[in-house]
């Protein structure tokens, strides 16, 4: 069990930029705790959760585990759904649940039971609900919490992440409901307004976009949270964002603009800055991405081949590319200890670091530039989307 934590953890370090964590100090110290999750980038969730809740046990798809692959990269107690040829009901697991809460344990269920990156949550199935009633019949009192992730650019490597931790669920007078069906619909509905009050669900894919987008601008040069700027769009885009934004699209429609996590930057003064920092910066993340082309050529060509939808790019990336990489490292410390030339490895691992650490910002910094050099006509538009997004947004909590 100690393995998956630890290796997690690297896998984070690498794929993510940063993950801040709102509300974190609703987690107790001691179980029993039910932690639901909303489910969003596949089982790289699992991952990134886990930055919050270290000892946590998940439950997962059986599948998940069927191979040596599997088996590396995932941990938990295992469902076999009925559409994976498992057992109907899968009575033992609710019961292997319970029994892990009743020895303090830190419990995560996927309550949709799969993922999506589209505007709305899917409906939340009644396992959980289940454990917790469960659970509960014993006498033992339950800490249950929503949890929710929001991601800049869930498949892209370098995104950044926030989760947030909602506030415990009451559970409170279920003795006074008769009906056990009932007590099971009352938990499910609380279930279902909390987890809510920590994603974001919105009419459609346009929608969820344009605040996106919003949310990113309202994070830039700020400690705004990147959650609570979607939340506040949730039911109302900023109109005068909105009529920004599309003025700068019809002006910039044909053009070879770039864009760092959907949104057009521009420099705030003197293009030639930015161009010259990028080129500084550049030279070591090119050279230590040049030095890691096996790992990263497949995890590109993974991320393209692979997945039936975006909610898995990243997973198919992390899959194939975090093993390569640990090899190929291994054979960079191999041909150090051969060749005699034991700083060959160290300088490796610096421009590799200097590249991880560095991809981020060259990325933005790269778009700066070249819009400020090539489009510097549209620099005010894009400066007044900004404007109007931080008059509609501000205040907002911060991370």
């Amino acid at each position: 069990m100690k393995w998956h934590p630890l290796f997690q953890t690297f896998i984070r370090q690498l794929y993510f930029s940063r993950i801040e964590v709102t509300g974190a100090n609703q987690i107790p110290t001691t179980g029993p705790l039910l932690a639901l999750c909303l489910h969003r980038n596949g089982a790289v969730d699992g991952f990134v959760y886990r930055k919050v809740l270290p000892q946590v046990a998940f439950m997962l798809k059986a599948t998940l585990r069927r191979s040596l692959m599997g088996r590396l990269f995932f941990d938990g107690l295992e469902v076999a759904r009925t559409e994976d040829g498992g057992r109907s009901g899968n009575l033992e697991v609710i019961d292997e649940c319970v029994n892990w809460l009743e020895n303090d344990g830190f419990l995560g269920v996927f309550p949709e039971g799969t993922s999506s990156l589209g505007p709305r949550h899917f409906p939340f199935k009644s396992g959980a609900p289940r454990i917790a009633l469960r659970h509960l019949q014993d006498g033992i009192p339950l800490t249950v919490l929503p949890l929710g992730i929001h991601y800049e650019r869930p498949w892209a490597f370098r995104s950044r992440v926030e989760v947030v931790v909602g506030p415990r669920i009451s559970l409170d007078e279920l003795a006074d409901i008769e009906s056990s069906g009932a007590r099971l619909q009352e938990v499910k509905r609380r279930f279902t307004t909390a987890l809510e009050s920590v994603g974001m669900n919105v009419p459609d894919a346009e929608w969820q976009e344009m605040a996106q987008n919003f949310a990113y601008i309202a994070t830039l040069g700020t400690k705004q949270s990147y959650f609570a700027a979607l939340k506040a769009m949730e039911h109302e885009l900023p109109a005068e964002a909105v009529r920004a934004w599309e003025n700068f699209e019809t002006k910039a429609r044909g053009l070879r603009l770039l864009r760092h996590q959907g949104v057009p930057l521009f420099p705030l003064r003197y293009p030639w800055l930015y161009v010259l920092v990028t080129l500084l910066l550049g030279l070591p993340v090119a050279v230590g991405a040049l030095m890691n082309v096996p790992p990263l050529a497949v995890a590109w060509w993974a991320g393209r081949k692979f997945p039936d939808d975006r909610n898995v790019i990243a997973l198919w990336r992390i899959l194939t590319g975090v093993p390569l990489l640990v090899m190929w490292s291994a054979a960079w410390v191999l041909v150090g200890m051969v060749s005699g030339l034991w700083w060959l490895p160290l300088v490796y691992f610096a421009l590799t670091y200097l590249a991880v650490r560095g991809w981020y910002r060259l990325k933005k910094l790269a778009v700066v530039a070249w819009n400020g050099l090539f489009f510097a006509g549209l620099r005010s538009d894009a400066l007044e989307i900004h404007r109007a997004v931080l008059k509609a947004l501000t205040p907002l909590p911060q991370t």
